[in-house]
């Protein structure tokens, strides 16, 4: 009973992620000519607590919350959804995610690599089950078997970091956890239809958090995604801490050859990729860095420069203060001596007035003869 259960949740997921993948290409090589894909052609490690390059990635539904541990991906609204997609492209090479998944039935939490032409590798995080994720792979976006999923146990997978990481090339693929191998496919095995089914060709990053559990979806899609969203319950966070990605190849594009979709038909560009000279190019230089590049002759220099304009400004200074003492000195002068000649005008005319009141009382006193 529990094998059916999973044979049909896989059956689901592979439906529902086909479904959601078809409308994810902007031009499928396999039904015409498409640009060259631009190349990653080295390995980087991006942390997610800073502002990501908008010439590396794009966010194409929604926005990032950056935190000082990573960058939350959340569904705030009803029917809401967020998509970070990479400008670049490996072409085989390694995917290595630090996520915590998002909680909540009918959410799905997902990093995939996907090509043009709808080859894919996936982690996915449906929300109402926190202590597993699924793997997956498609090839040519073909959704018409059900036997290529797979389920991991993880513990507390929303709540804590764990690293998800794809290990992908020509003969194999791999999903692991935490350093730990899960599960193994090979390009020779019948589950791939000996390599019909096997992701081959260039594939870009996605990160994303979509609701599932919507109306208009079917039965099977709701069953597999823990049913219906209690949009009561938003925001839905998904988070990522790091992200490093690895490119097998060393070029500036990759181009298709023909329309077979085979890892054999892709050419290599050579020439270094625009993503490799964003990444490796000389950022701006701080106060202090462009400090320490200066000689110890050109320190001494502005030390001494800094020191006589020191002194400068401090004669300058005691000049100032001993300007302003002898204006105070001054006014203080002038100030007493206005104040001098003000008390001996008063004391004159006290005097004269004591003399006028002696002489009218001297008058009074004469007796009359």
């Amino acid at each position: 009973m529990i094998s059916l259960l999973r044979f049909l949740f896989a059956f689901v997921c592979l439906i529902s992620t086909g479904v959601y993948a078809e409308s994810q290409t902007d031009c499928n090589p396999l039904n015409g000519t498409c640009p060259n894909d631009a190349a990653l052609g080295t390995e980087h490690t991006w942390w997610f607590n800073s502002t990501l390059d908008d010439k590396l990635w794009n966010m194409t539904t929604g926005e990032i919350d950056y935190t000082s541990t990573g960058a939350d991906f959340s569904i705030k609204t009803e029917n809401a959804s967020t998509l970070l997609v990479s400008n670049f492209y490996i072409f085989f090479g390694v995917m290595e995610a630090h996520v915590k998944m998002a909680k909540g039935a009918g959410i799905i939490s997902s990093v995939i690599l996907q090509s043009d032409d709808l080859d894919e590798i996936d982690w996915e995080w449906v929300g109402y089950n926190t202590s597993e994720v699924q793997s997956d792979f498609f090839g040519k976006g073909n959704t018409t078997t059900s036997d290529r999923g797979g389920y991991h146990p993880v513990s507390n997978a929303d709540t804590e970091y764990h690293n998800y990481t794809s290990y992908w090339d020509k003969d194999r693929l791999e999903w692991w956890i935490d350093g730990k191998l899960m599960r193994t496919v090979n390009y020779s095995e019948p589950l791939t239809v000996y390599g019909k089914n096997y992701p081959q060709t260039p594939c870009r990053v996605k990160i994303s958090l979509w609701p599932v559990g919507i109306k208009g979806q079917t039965e099977g899609n709701l069953e597999w995604g823990g049913g219906y969203v209690n949009w009561t319950d938003v925001p839905f966070t998904m988070s990522v801490q790091r992200l490093r990605v690895k490119d097998f190849h060393s070029g500036k594009e990759y181009k298709y050859e023909g329309t077979t979709g085979t890892y054999e038909s892709i050419e290599v560009i050579s020439g270094n990729s625009t993503a490799k000279q964003e990444i490796e190019k000389t950022p701006k230089k701080t106060l202090a860095e462009k400090w320490a590049d200066l000689s110890e002759g050109v320190h001494i220099g502005v030390y001494c420069g800094a020191a006589a304009a020191g002194v400068i400004v401090f004669g300058a200074f005691g000049w100032w203060c001993q300007r302003q003492r002898k204006k105070g000195r001054l006014q203080r002068a002038l100030d007493d001596g206005q104040n001098g000649a003000e008390l001996k005008s008063l004391e004159a005319y006290k005097l004269q007035w004591r003399q006028s009141e002696w002489g009218q009382k001297s008058y009074q006193q004469v007796p009359n003869t």
